[in-house]
């Protein structure tokens, strides 16, 4: 019997090692995958019928910020109030989809809008303030630098409801048939290729592509040095 107890508590701290190992480690891998997922989810919705396009998009979209939650490490609080976020994103879509509520998609997109804007700001306090440099934190800088872009795609995307002619190039119509639209201009004005083909027209999505382009100039700044400085400090402390 004791044998027994014993070699349970064995596979027991055997699985929270697994689970405070490498899961635990390479968190922002796993959040990352999930914020590639995201957008090839929007990318592919398009290509199916309209009636499927939005159903496969919030569902899979809020399966996959699950699979965020998990990935982001920080203080219960957080966690208590990523769970609420997702929580409540799941019966608005449950909502829209079965009872059709009016401005459902703005609760969606408002709610999708406060995750993101969060997760940013729990990843950019582990990734620029840690002081330490290894595999995890640079692709945490990546999931970061997505999480920057898909917060702008989600402004611009809100921007359309009210103002469908403030991008030009992106036609008037439902969110989820310009989500991907948007996402394409967000980075494209975050890295300032600015191919051309998309172009801001009313007074605010020109202030709007203005913060965008500086804040992504700043970014890469910002990480480089932190990550330079981080690299000397281990080197030499």
């Amino acid at each position: 019997m004791g044998f027994h107890r014993f070699r349970r508590g064995h596979e027991s701290q055997k699985i929270t090692g697994i689970m405070n190992g490498p899961i635990k480690k390479n968190h922002f891998i796993w959040l990352t995958l999930a914020l590639i997922g995201l957008m090839f989810t929007s990318a592919f919705s398009n290509e199916l019928s309209a009636n499927l396009t939005i159903e496969i998009v919030e569902y899979i979209s809020v399966a996959l910020l699950f699979l965020s939650l998990l990935s982001l490490r920080g203080s219960p609080l957080w966690s208590r109030v990523f769970v609420v976020i997702i929580g409540v994103l799941l019966i608005v879509v449950i909502l829209r989809d079965t009872m059709t509520v009016r401005y459902s998609e703005f609760a969606y997109l408002g709610l999708l809008l406060v995750f993101y804007i969060s997760a940013a700001w729990t990843v950019g306090r582990q990734v620029l303030l840690t002081g330490e440099v290894d595999l995890n934190i640079v692709v945490g800088s990546v999931a970061l630098y997505l999480l920057i872009g898909l917060t702008w795609s989600i402004f611009y995307i809100i921007l359309l409801q009210f103002s469908p002619g403030a991008l030009a190039g992106i036609g008037s119509g439902p969110w989820d048939d310009n989500m991907t639209l948007t996402t394409y201009f967000s980075f494209v004005t975050l890295t300032t290729l600015g191919y051309g083909d998309i172009t801001p027209v009313s007074p605010i999505a020109r202030t709007l592509v203005i913060l965008e382009a500086i804040t992504g100039m700043f970014y890469l700044a910002v990480i480089v040095a932190s990550l330079v400085g981080a690299i000397k400090a281990k080197k030499y402390g």
